[in-house]
C-alpha cells in the first residue's frame, strides 16, 4: 500500500540533483567515519583471530587445516569471523540504506542514529533464508560481480589453480558460467531484498518476493534509469581518468630527455656536490609522484561518491515504486562541519605534496632492487614441452630458469614416478593411480603430447635426479594419497645417493610431511603449498613457503622475510599476475609461462620513472 509523504514547518522542496549536492558531505562523512570504525574493528579481531590461531604452537594454513577442524580453535574462529563479517555488513550495507533513506525523507542524518539502527536491522535476517541472503552478499557477489558486497569479502575468489582446472574443462566450465547466470538473475530480481528488510521492516523471504514483483512491474522503468545513472558515474570517472592520464604521458614525454639508469644522489644534491642533473631528475620525479597521488587520490574519492549515488539513486527507485512518486525532495537542514570537511580536503592535499617531494627525492633508494624475482618452471618446463618431461627440464636450463617444479608419487611396489594428477586418465587415458599399479605396470603406459602427437612414456624420480644433478634446483613435491613419512624417507635416501641434496627442495601440499623433513632431514631445504591461512604464516616450519597468488600480500611477504623464509608465489600464468609478483618483493614465481615472463620482466627493465611510481603508487588510497 503507498504511503503519502507530508512535508511540515519550513522544509523547501527541491529537485533531486539539490538533493544530492547537498546531501555529498553527510554521506562522504558517512563512509570515512565507517571506513575508519571498521579498520580499527577489522584490525583487532583479525588480531584475536590470530591468536587464537596460533594458539596451537604455529599459524593455521591449507596445508594443517586438519588440526583446526579437529580443535577447539575452529569454532572459536568462525564466530570471530562471523562477527567481523556481520559489523561489516551493518556498516556498509544497512546502515547506509538508513542513511540514504533519511537523506530521501528529509529526515536529520546522526552517525550514531544510523548505526545504531543498521544493528538493529541485523536481527531481521536471523532466519534460514535471512542466513542465505548474507551469504550471497558475503560469497556469490564477490563471484558474480553484480549487488550489494562488503570490502571484507569482496576479494572472495576462486584459487587459480581451480579455475585453470574449470576453464580447461569444457563441461566444467560451462556449468561455471551457468552457476554465474543463475546468480546474476537472482542477484537482479532480487535487487531491492535489502531495501525491504532494513526500511519497511519486512521478513526476509517476504521481502525477497516483493523485490521480484517490483522489478515486473517497473523493470521498464528501472533499467533504463540505472543504466543512465552507471554511464554518467563511469564517464565522469573515465574523464577524469583520461585527464590524468594526459598529464601522465606529457610527464613521461618529458623524462625521455633524462638517461636512462641514472641514479640520484640526493644527499650530494642537499650538500652541493650534486650535479644539476641530479637536481632536475629530483624535481622531476616529485612532479611525477605528485600527480600519480592525487590522480589517485581523486579518482578514489569519486568512486567513493559515485558508489554512494548508485545506492542513493537505486534507494529513491524503491521509494518511488513502494510510495507516492515525487518530483520534489526535501531540503537538507544547514549542518555545520562543512568548513571543517574542506579544511581536512586541504592538509590531505598538502600530506600527499609532502609525500610526493619525498618520493621524489628518494626516489632510488625507495624503489631501486637488486635482486629480480627468480623464474621456476611449473611441471619441469610449463607449456614449452610435456608436463614434468626431461625435455621440459632441459628447456627450463636453456631458458635461465632458476628452479624447475615436479611431482613425484610412489606406485604399488614402492617406487617413484613422476605424475601430476591422481590418477593417469589424463596423460595416457588409463584411470588407475599410481599407488595401485607396479612400477612394470607403469612403465607399459604411453604419454601422449596433445600438441605434436610425440609420444614418451611415464618418468621416473630416478632419471629426474640424474637431468638435475649440479645443472638446476628442482622443486620436488611429495605428492598425492601416497606422500607420507615413508616417502620422506625414501626420496631423501635416492637423493643422498645421487649426491644432489643441494639440488632439490622438498615441498608439498602436507605440512606434516615437511614438518617431519625439516625435523629429521635438516640439510634438506623444505617448502610448504598454501592458498589460504589464519595467523603467522612465517611460523611454518620449512625454509621456503609457496603462496597461491591471492595469498601473498606485500605485508606478508615481508613478514616471511622477517622471519628469514623466502616466499614463492604459484602458479602466476597470467600477464597481469607477472607483472606484480615479478615487480614485487617476493623471491620467485612458478609458472608455466617461461616466454611470457621474459617479456614482462624485460618490460619492467625499461620501463620509465612515471611509469614505475604508477606502478607503485596507483593503487596507494585502495
Amino acid at each position: 500500500m503507498k504511503k503519502n509523504r507530508e512535508t511540515t514547518g519550513e522544509t523547501r522542496l527541491i529537485s533531486y540533483g539539490r538533493l544530492v549536492f547537498e546531501a555529498i558531505p553527510e554521506i562522504v562523512s558517512f563512509q570515512i567515519f565507517s571506513s575508519l570504525v571498521l579498520g580499527v574493528l577489522a584490525w583487532a579481531v583479525r588480531w584475536l583471530i590470530t591468536f587464537v590461531a596460533e594458539s596451537g604452537g604455529a599459524a593455521l594454513t591449507t596445508a594443517n587445516l586438519r588440526d583446526l577442524l579437529l580443535s577447539w580453535r575452529g569454532p572459536v574462529i568462525l564466530v570471530l569471523g562471523a562477527v567481523l563479517v556481520a559489523v561489516f555488513a551493518v556498516l556498509e550495507i544497512f546502515a547506509s540504506l538508513h542513511l540514504y533513506d533519511d537523506i530521501l525523507r528529509g529526515r536529520n542524518v546522526r552517525l550514531r542514529s544510523e548505526v545504531g539502527r543498521g544493528f538493529g536491522s541485523l536481527r531481521r535476517f536471523a532466519d534460514p533464508f535471512g542466513i542465505l541472503i548474507l551469504l550471497y552478499i558475503f560469497i556469490a557477489v564477490p563471484l558474480c560481480g553484480f549487488g550489494f558486497s562488503i570490502s571484507l569479502t569482496e576479494g572472495f575468489y576462486i584459487p587459480n589453480f581451480i579455475m585453470e582446472v574449470v576453464r580447461t574443462n569444457k563441461l566444467f566450465n560451462t556449468a561455471y558460467w551457468v552457476v554465474i547466470a543463475a546468480l546474476v538473475l537472482v542477484g537482479l530480481g532480487g535487487i531491492f531484498t535489502l531495501h525491504g528488510v532494513v526500511i519497511d521492516g519486512r521478513k526476509p523471504l517476504q521481502a525477497f518476493k516483493d523485490s521480484f514483483r517490483l522489478w515486473k512491474e517497473n523493470w521498464k522503468n528501472f533499467v533504463p534509469v540505472m543504466l543512465l545513472t552507471l554511464v554518467v558515474i563511469v564517464a565522469l570517472i573515465a574523464g577524469f581518468t583520461m585527464l590524468n592520464d594526459f598529464w601522465m604521458q606529457k610527464l613521461e614525454a618529458k623524462g625521455a630527455m633524462f638517461p636512462a639508469g641514472h641514479v640520484v644522489d640526493y644527499r650530494a644534491v642537499f650538500d652541493g656536490t650534486g650535479t644539476d642533473l641530479d637536481g632536475e631528475m629530483m624535481v622531476y620525479r616529485s612532479l611525477c609522484a605528485l600527480v600519480v597521488l592525487g590522480g589517485s587520490f581523486m579518482s578514489y574519492l569519486l568512486t567513493l561518491i559515485g558508489g554512494s549515488y548508485l545506492m542513493l539513486r537505486l534507494t529513491r527507485c524503491y521509494l518511488e515504486y513502494t510510495r507516492d512518486d515525487l518530483v520534489k525532495w526535501p531540503s537538507r537542514s544547514q549542518r555545520r562541519g562543512y568548513l571543517a570537511k574542506l579544511v581536512l580536503l586541504i592538509l590531505i592535499l598538502i600530506l600527499i605534496f609532502v609525500f610526493a617531494v619525498v618520493v621524489g627525492i628518494a626516489f632510488d633508494d625507495i624503489f631501486h632492487s637488486d635482486e629480480p624475482v627468480r623464474v621456476v618452471a611449473h611441471r619441469t618446463g610449463g607449456v614449452m614441452a610435456p608436463e614434468n618431461s626431461i625435455e621440459g627440464l632441459e628447456l627450463a636450463i636453456d631458458h635461465h630458469c632458476y628452479a624447475a617444479e615436479t611431482d613425484t608419487q610412489r606406485t604399488k611396489d614402492g617406487y617413484y614416478i613422476i605424475n601430476h594428477d591422481d590418477d593417469f586418465k589424463r596423460l595416457t587415458g588409463v584411470k588407475k593411480k599410481p599407488g595401485d599399479m607396479t612400477l612394470e605396470e607403469i612403465r607399459e603406459l604411453v604419454i601422449t603430447d596433445p600438441a605434436t602427437g610425440a609420444t614418451s612414456p611415464v618418468p621416473e624420480l630416478d632419471g629426474m635426479l640424474d637431468a638435475v644433478k649440479d645443472r638446476i634446483l628442482l622443486f620436488l613435491e611429495l605428492k598425492g594419497a601416497t606422500a607420507d613419512k615413508q616417502m620422506v624417507d625414501d626420496v631423501v635416501k635416492m637423493i643422498r645417493e645421487k649426491d644432489c641434496v643441494d639440488d632439490v627442495v622438498l615441498i608439498s601440499l602436507k605440512y606434516d610431511i615437511i614438518d617431519y623433513a625439516e625435523t629429521q632431514y635438516p640439510e634438506f631445504k623444505t617448502g610448504v603449498l598454501m592458498f589460504g591461512g589464519l595467523g603467522d604464516v612465517s611460523r611454518i616450519h620449512s625454509d621456503l613457503l609457496i603462496l597461491e597468488e591471492e595469498m601473498a600480500t606485500d605485508s606478508r611477504i615481508d613478514s616471511i622475510h622477517n622471519s628469514g623464509k623466502e616466499v614463492y608465489v604459484w602458479t602466476i600464468n597470467t600477464e597481469k599476475g607477472m607483472y606484480k609478483f615479478l615487480d614485487s618483493s617476493c623471491d620467485g614465481i612458478i609458472t608455466d609461462q617461461i616466454e611470457m615472463a621474459e617479456r614482462v620482466q624485460e618490460k619492467l627493465d625499461n620501463r620509465s620513472d612515471m611509469k614505475l611510481l604508477q606502478d607503485k603508487l596507483e593503487d596507494f588510497w585502495k
